[in-house]
């Protein structure tokens, strides 16, 4: 029995696959664990192997707004990867190496154009043992790894050790903990040679009990050790910082047939320290929340899905030591069209930082935000069993004003020639700004008039 169907999701390369799946889950993304695929590695005791050759890339563009937004930019990067499985499989457990070397090609502009090569490799010891009618599993190495269903903590390349225990009911316990590495750094870059972001926490889930298909409480930690901002000595600021993200997941088990109910509420607790010198120092707390929905419908070749979010705002911008907008430096979300929204990541990085990431480089939280409300519908249609298109039309608050965006999404999923996942969007966006530029002075002044976006995404993943 192949395990490559599964080897293809968890990997670096899961990111191009992250897209498919949230698209047809309604934003919702469940990658199959490694651990598990071992059994399914050698349906026989004794030694057994598998590899693969994945390749494949993304494209995203955006222009739109005014010169002093920088909104004209793009960032594109090809991946080429060999993930490998060594595993030994006895009646009552199982013992695997997972390998999967990998380079990426980058190029991005947002003032300036950059290129990037990265050379980096995922490798993990993987081992299963069942005592008793339960499970216990064991990884320790380096790789892909995802904290939550819909991105709103951490997705993305780690150091990580993690156990687990879990029963054939449905029942899970699990221990993790990462050195968290942007994706966009060599292996033996300043990441591992200067400090390490720490994640660390645990979950307790359960699957197919009662009315939900799973229900999932979590509590992680994040620590952002003392470091300097500029990274040369003597210049900068050094900050530190330590938050805890507890919360809930629950997806639903169909009602009224074809129905189902999605949602996830997050808890951010925190402090930050920040200091230009050794008798200045400032601190900040964080007391903020999150909160995401999804009811949606499946039937036959339609689709339909209504979704929205709300994070708390920072009601006094920089005015007190409480910086209660919510962020995590390391979340990737999906919901509501994922990277093909313009309004999810509003990506205008030196005027207002977005909430969330979208790119995977090193960047501290941005707590001093103004939240975001963001809602918006789905309308999907399956042609066949390889082709599909989406309809989105979202409406956010924010920071940078109202707006209100469509986007129209093409699927393509094949698996006669090798595995191929793609897709392309474009979306278009109007933002009424709500704010007044002064013309000469107070009074003489005028409304912004609205803006316009236009935001392009491209994705391509292939297996052979």
């Amino acid at each position: 029995m192949s395990f490559f169907p599964n080897l293809f999701a968890q990997t670096y390369s899961d990111a191009v696959r992250d897209d498919d799946r949230a698209n047809r889950d309604f934003g919702r993304v469940i990658p199959k664990e490694r651990n598990p695929r071992l059994q399914n590695a050698n349906s026989l005791n004794g030694f057994g192997s598998e590899t693969s050759f994945i390749t494949g890339g993304r494209f995203q563009s955006q222009k739109g707004g005014i010169d002093s937004e920088k909104a004209n930019r793009y960032h594109s990067e090809g991946m080429v990867t060999t993930p490998t499985l060594f595993s030994y499989q006895t009646t009552s457990g199982s013992v695997g190496l997972f390998l999967a070397p990998r380079v990426v090609l980058s190029e991005s502009r947002v003032t300036n154009k950059e290129v990037r090569t990265v050379y980096d490799s995922e490798v993990s010891l993987l081992w299963n043992q069942e005592f008793a009618k339960i499970q216990f599993a064991m990884e320790i190495g380096r790789g892909y790894n995802r904290l939550d269903r819909y991105g709103f903590i951490f997705v993305g390349m780690a150091n990580f050790v993690s156990m687990s225990l879990f029963t054939n009911s449905g029942f899970r316990i699990t221990g993790i903990r990462l050195n968290a590495k942007p994706e966009l750094e060599n292996w033996f870059g300043p990441p591992w040679t200067g400090y390490r972001r720490e994640l660390y926490g645990g979950r307790i889930s359960s699957e197919n009990i009662l009315f939900w298909n799973e229900f999932r409480l979590f509590h992680f930690v994040y620590e952002d050790p003392n470091h300097n901002t500029n990274f040369v000595i003597g210049s900068g600021q050094r900050v530190s910082g330590r938050y805890s993200y507890s919360g809930i997941e629950f997806s639903s088990k169909p009602f009224f047939e074809t129905w189902g109910l999605d949602f996830a509420l997050i808890r951010l607790l925190g402090e930050s320290k920040s200091s230009s010198s050794r008798w200045s120092e400032t601190k900040i707390a964080t007391n903020s929340h999150l909160a995401f929905f999804s009811v949606h419908s499946q039937y036959e070749k339609l689709s339909f899905a209504l979704a929205g979010f709300v994070t708390k705002k920072d009601e006094k911008d920089r005015l007190d030591s409480n910086s209660n907008g919510y962020a995590s430096s390391f979340a990737e979300p999906r919901v509501l069209g994922g990277y093909s929204s313009f309004l999810l990541y509003q990506s205008l990085d030196f005027v207002h930082p977005p909430l969330f990431r979208e790119r995977a480089l090193t960047q501290n939280p941005n707590f001093e935000n103004k939240g975001m409300q963001m809602f918006g519908i789905q309308l999907g249609w399956d042609w066949n069993s390889w082709f599909r298109s989406d309809l989105f039309l979202n409406r956010a608050d924010s920071i940078l004003g109202k707006g209100t965006e469509a986007i129209l999404k093409f699927s393509l999923s094949a698996k006669e020639y090798g595995k191929l996942v793609s897709q392309f969007s474009v979306s278009y966006t109007e933002m009424d700004p709500r704010t007044q530029r002064v013309l000469v002075t107070e009074p003489f002044t005028e409304q912004e008039p609205n803006k316009e976006y236009m935001r392009i995404y491209v994705s391509l993943g292939i297996q052979f």
